[in-house]
């Protein structure tokens, strides 16, 4: 594993980690989701090595090791940046390998944005795992009345996420090290949580536009982000991605107790778009 850094717009630093193969068949860029850190997708990262993919991941900011105050984002184009001046780091480094975008819970619904917005072309596809497009759960209708009032005039007002981590997969393991990560963040900002909701927002009115590959998936059994608004963006451009629910998978499928199961069919996935690129 080897470390970079990355600087956003505003002058914060990213913290970037890497791992790589001899003789890469391709390059998959790791987006988390809210709260955690990339040293979470340690074991995800050595499976794509395993088959042959050079993989780098980043800390968001107000995240792990990155600068900016902690859960905080002013609004969802400063994510959006910030992702566009990772991904330069990395295709500085690889410029001719396929090139695919994986994003998680938050992670997914900032690659989701990412890819309508993106004028590049320079991706070949992208994986979005339990993207957060609405919640399974309804906040307290103050909590949200709160939220929505500090987003306009105290954007960096932070509130206890309500998270509870038995919640992420039925390993109760993945429970305990998550509740015991000094690199974790249990609290959000009222501009980080209106950022997510409007770009969930933004998704569900342009969600028909996406039109690179992709491959979305989600576990039935989450209790944190709901999966039904997953499978309809997904059901909704059946020409452009491909789907998969999985039955009795808590929210971190990668974490989960089918984990390897899951993360090899989007690995297969990904192997099938390269090898279909270079026929056609």
């Amino acid at each position: 594993m080897e470390t970079l850094k990355a600087s956003t717009r505003d002058d914060i630093n990213l913290y970037v980690e890497s791992m790589t193969v001899a003789n890469p068949i391709g390059v998959v860029c790791i987006i988390h989701g809210f709260g955690e850190h990339i040293g979470r997708y340690r074991h995800v990262m050595q499976l794509l090595n395993d088959s042959k993919f050079n993989v780098y991941g980043v800390d968001l900011r107000g995240h792990g090791k990155s600068g900016g105050l902690k859960g905080h984002a002013p609004d969802l184009m400063s994510l959006i940046n910030d992702i566009e001046e990772f991904l330069k780091i990395v295709r500085a480094e690889h410029l001719y390998l396929p090139l695919f975008l994986f994003g998680h819970s938050m992670g997914g619904n900032l690659v989701l944005n990412y890819v309508l917005r993106d004028k590049s072309k320079e991706l070949s596809g992208f994986i979005a795992s339990a993207p957060w497009i609405k919640l399974a759960f309804q906040p307290p209708r103050w909590k949200e009345q709160l939220g929505s009032l500090m987003a306009r005039i105290a954007p960096k007002f932070r509130q206890p996420n309500g998270l509870n981590s038995l919640h992420l997969s039925k390993d109760p393991e993945v429970s305990r090290q998550y509740d015991l990560d000094p690199l974790v963040n249990f609290k959000i900002s009222a501009g980080l949580f209106s950022a997510i909701n409007f770009g969930a927002e933004y998704l569900l009115e342009h969600q028909k536009e996406i039109t690179l590959n992709g491959y979305l998936f989600h576990g039935k059994s989450d209790r944190i982000i709901d999966y039904k608004a997953t499978m309809k963006l997904a059901l909704d451009n059946p020409d452009h991605i491909t789907w998969k629910l999985w039955e009795g998978v808590f929210h971190e499928a990668h974490n989960d107790l089918e984990q390897k199961e899951v993360i090899k069919e989007w690995i297969d996935w990904m192997i099938h778009i390269i090898k279909t690129s270079k026929v056609n």
